[in-house]
């Protein structure tokens, strides 16, 4: 499936490793089909050898013609060693200023970017325009989209007004259900005696 050369699924060298090592793996199959198999219906080996070659050569044919009718400049993603996090770093970059909602799609999407390229790219995006959306309020500024964005990437005048306003916690505090409720808890806060 040549859609999985793309970064965010297995990615361009893993990809043409694969198909490199089928077609190999096609004759090492052969070969031990012809070595250690002994039924009645067993191909000649001349058989095989020719089923093998029209394959393979078909295989070269239709790579050949694949690669004659598309675009030049996508031939590298057939080789590519891009990782994930460089593909969504390099397509981040790209938006342009207008494009907020592109790229809090891109942060709602994978989270995990603001652990690996977050800290140079991400937050001096939103401490530059977080009072901006504070003001303007777009559709996609939504409590669920900021509750989502680690405190170290909100600016401190907001993180002190969620944290008062909407239970932020912060970012090396786990958000977990509890699992039981203490007496003094059920006694209303009165202390035990």
């Amino acid at each position: 499936m040549i859609q999985l050369r793309n970064p965010q699924e297995l990615g361009g060298m893993p990809l043409l490793f694969s198909a490199l090592s089928s077609l190999i793996g096609s004759y090492a199959v052969a070969y031990f089909y012809s070595t250690h198999y002994e039924g009645d219906a067993k191909l000649s080996d001349d058989a095989l050898k020719t089923i093998l070659a029209s394959l393979s050569a078909l295989w070269v044919i239709s790579v050949i013609a694949f690669f004659s009718v598309m675009k030049k400049e996508y031939i590298r993603t057939f080789y590519s060693i891009e990782t994930t996090s460089d593909f969504n770093k390099n397509w981040f970059l790209s938006q342009g200023e207008d494009q907020d909602e592109e790229k809090s799609l891109e942060l709602s999407l994978h989270p995990e970017v603001y652990a690996t390229w977050g800290d140079d790219i991400i937050k001096p995006w939103t401490l530059e325009n977080w009072s901006r959306w504070e003001e303007e309020r777009p559709a996609w500024f939504t409590d669920k989209w900021i509750e989502g964005v680690p405190n170290r990437f909100v600016p401190y005048d907001y993180r002190v007004k969620y944290k008062k306003t909407k239970g932020r916690v912060d970012d090396n505090q786990l958000k977990r259900r509890r699992g039981s409720i203490s007496v003094r808890e059920i006694l209303g806060g009165v202390e035990e005696k």
